[in-house]
């Protein structure tokens, strides 16, 4: 199913926004949520899903180059990154803090996976103790429209830094 052209599904997502005492790993920060179409109304974002936080490829792989290469995709015209996976709000947040994301990308829960479900990109790793998870893509949409949305199902290809920025 080809979701480009599509108008992002309209979803709740849980995160807890960063603020400085979060770097200190003492504090939990208190969660809140947002819906996609009030957020990304207007805006050219980035999504990237992984199927876990913390996980070899998500961690090592997958996620720094957003974070490290920030200010060009800013400057390709992306208001903001946002990471999501069905990981809940909390574990997302000490990812973004691990990762010294600070304010610059968004950690998210999925809640309830909705989003991705929608997009048809949710994995099951009940065979690997995980459940149902987000699947790993990235996908870049531009005032609610999806142009752009690279699903992986092995090695990392379609959802990487360079798919995306290669899509800008």
């Amino acid at each position: 199913m080809s979701v480009e052209g599509q108008t992002v599904p309209d979803t709740t997502f849980t995160y807890v926004p960063w603020n400085p005492e979060l770097d200190s790993g003492k504090v939990c920060g208190i969660p809140t949520t947002f819906q996609s179409h009030k957020e990304f109304k207007g805006k050219k974002v980035v999504v990237i899903s992984v199927p876990g936080a913390f996980t070899p490829t998500c961690h090592m792989h997958h996620i720094p180059p957003f974070i490290q290469n920030i200010e060009e995709l800013k400057a390709k015209g992306v208001s903001d990154v946002y990471v999501i996976a069905a990981n809940d709000a909390f574990v997302m947040s000490a990812w973004g803090t691990e990762n010294e994301a600070k304010d610059k990308v968004i950690f998210a829960n999925d809640t309830n996976t909705a989003f991705s479900k929608a997009l048809g990109a949710t994995v099951d790793l009940s065979a690997r103790g995980m459940g149902e998870r987000t699947a790993r893509y990235a996908t870049v949409i531009d005032d609610l429209k999806i142009t752009y949305f690279g699903l992986d199902s092995g090695e990392l290809k379609n959802s990487s830094y360079e798919a995306v920025l290669s899509k800008l």
